[in-house]
């Protein structure tokens, strides 16, 4: 059977509902929370072919207004690529990433995270793998301070209030970071809704978890940053013995910071790639 390609679909509902359902059999993601909360986003570009009213292969673009170097950029994150099996070993996918790769040449940069299995693939198509660094810190003790709030976005108070410090956010570093409230609501309604903490006395919202001794910091969403040295005692506990940030930490003031090479997440990027031992964001990934 002859399989028809589509790109820009989603005022069409049923080729919308056909994409949600092939998300849910390939990954086992439900965008319905995203959707009905009234965060998805025309910025998330499918490249797909039909069998009829399924889709049967897809990759999609993010097209995300990014900071690099000080700069207003744009970056374009390729994402959610899959193809069903009965469809597999076709060109599928080398096809649909060709239709995509060519809708974004303007970008500054291009970039995405694969499994290990795909990477011989995304080599194939001209990507390259990238080291990505996590920056870390000691901790220096301090006194904790009360007026920390842990945010539900079940709630729909709580939900309207984080979005709020979504759309009225600074971006988190001048060195790399990225400024799209939809993509932030994706995590803050799957990857980190019990991780949202509202810090009311510096108007900030904090992404974080503990893992031991350890806190993890995703991101800070504010209209103006905070100093870290302002905003640790409210997140900070006895047993503390190290801070991982998941972006550049830039803008917060902080002193010196180590690296540490990230494993896992498989970063590649197509040259030329403006940066070299980036932080990638969490809250950018697609």
């Amino acid at each position: 059977m002859a399989l028809t390609f589509r790109t820009d679909y989603w005022e069409d509902p049923s080729a919308r509902r056909a994409f949600q359902q092939f998300m849910v059999d390939s990954f086992n993601l439900d965008f319905t929370l995203w959707e009905e909360n009234g965060f998805w986003d025309e910025a998330f570009i499918p490249f797909s072919y039909f069998e009829r009213e399924r889709i049967v292969a897809s990759v999609c673009i993010y097209s995300l207004p990014a900071v690099i170097a000080g700069q207003p950029a744009r970056v374009a994150q390729l994402s959610s690529v899959a193809t069903h099996p009965e469809w597999q070993r076709r060109g599928l996918n080398r096809k649909l990433t060709a239709s995509a790769l060519d809708q974004v040449q303007d970008h500054d940069a291009v970039l995405l995270f694969s499994t290990d299995e795909a990477i011989p693939f995304y080599r194939a198509v001209g990507f390259r793998s990238i080291v990505e660094q996590l920056e870390y810190s000691d901790v220096d003790p301090v006194t904790p301070r009360a007026g920390r709030r842990r945010l539900d976005p079940a709630n729909p108070g709580d939900l309207q209030r984080i979005y709020q410090y979504a759309r009225q956010r600074t971006t988190v570093s001048n060195r790399f970071s990225f400024g799209n409230a939809r993509l932030l609501m994706f995590h803050c309604l799957y990857t980190l809704r019990d991780h949202l903490y509202e810090i009311t006395d510096l108007n900030c919202l904090v992404l974080y978890r503990r893992t031991g001794s350890c806190l993890q910091v995703f991101d800070i969403v504010a209209e103006r940053l905070p100093d870290w040295s302002q905003l640790y005692p409210y997140l900070a506990e006895p047993g503390d013995t190290r801070i991982e940030f998941h972006f550049h930490t830039d803008k917060l003031r902080l002193g010196q910071t180590e690296l540490l090479p990230l494993t896992g997440n498989n970063p590649l990027v197509r040259d030329p790639f403006p940066l070299e031992r980036p932080v990638f964001p969490y809250t950018c990934r697609a």
